[in-house]
């Protein structure tokens, strides 16, 4: 089964929309392929649920995406974080 993409999403996929959107798209086609997904839904809004600190990695793959223009499209929230890593203590 082929994952069928919109115009917009193929341009970001193509990294004509800089590189942090197309290494997002390339992990949403990625599990799309993986779950048989068609194709993707346009969304008015999102909720990142996978946002909690898991050691240096975290920081490693925000900061790869904030490097590569990476910004949201749609309103967005994020879970409570449980503690401060700029100010700890």
């Amino acid at each position: 089964m082929t994952l069928e993409l919109s115009a917009g999403d193929q341009s970001m996929l193509d990294g004509e929309q800089g590189p942090a959107a197309a290494a997002a798209m390339k992990i949403l086609v990625a599990f799309s392929n993986a779950v048989g997904a068609r194709k993707l839904l346009d969304i008015a809004g999102a909720h990142i649920d996978g946002c909690l600190y898991h050691g240096q990695a975290s920081l490693d793959f925000v900061e790869r995406l904030v490097e590569g223009g990476g910004r949201v499209r749609v309103p967005t929230t994020l879970n409570v974080g449980s503690f401060d890593l700029i100010h700890p203590g």
